[in-house]
């Protein structure tokens, strides 16, 4: 019961941070004319390529190596500042892209309730990984963070590989006991 407590509690803050972090994006970015300019049909996801070349550990080693407090401080605040602007777009093209949606099935005589609850829940689940994501490069930075979800990937990756070896050990001796059950009836 406290556990459920503890994930709904840290749900609803997570929910509340992205909301306050939206408002402060708006208020900083006033109304964007990219957005007032561009079709409603037309997304354009930022290119991840640029991410991965400004956030190359290459360059923080090169900073590192200056021994410039100043200069790493700043190097940090910039790249978290770049890493949180990238974030913060996928978040727009991502509500859009929903709000898109929304739109184009208002009139549909032919929606399928199962397909829209699929698609809510996969929203639900972007909005907490990204409002997770997006406070971790507030709070750790961004190369903290890629390293901390490189980590977790690995990980994801090894219990994988072990649940794929269990399943294989057990599924034939489960399946001669079922066979074993089945001929004796």
């Amino acid at each position: 019961m406290t556990f459920t407590l503890i994930v709904v509690l840290c749900i609803a803050l997570l929910l509340l941070l992205r909301v306050v972090l939206h408002r402060s994006t708006r208020e900083e970015d006033g109304v964007p004319g990219d957005i007032l300019n561009r079709s409603d049909y037309a997304r354009r996801l930022p290119d991840r390529a640029l991410l991965h070349q400004c956030l190359s550990p290459e360059d923080l080693e090169f900073i590192a190596a200056r021994r410039s407090p100043g200069l790493t401080q700043l190097f940090l605040r910039e790249r978290r500042r770049l890493a949180l602007g990238w974030l913060r777009q996928i978040g727009r093209e991502a509500r859009g892209l929903y709000r898109q949606h929304l739109r184009s099935v208002r009139d549909a005589a032919d929606l399928r309730l199962s397909a829209e609850a699929k698609l809510l829940l996969a929203v639900v689940l972007f909005s907490i990984t990204y409002g997770a994501i997006l406070t971790a490069v507030e709070c750790y930075g961004p190369f903290r963070t890629r390293r901390f979800l490189l980590s977790l990937q690995g990980m994801a990756n090894i219990l994988i590989e072990l649940g794929n070896r269990i399943a294989g050990s057990i599924a034939p001796a489960g399946l001669a006991g079922l066979d074993a059950a089945a001929g004796g009836r």
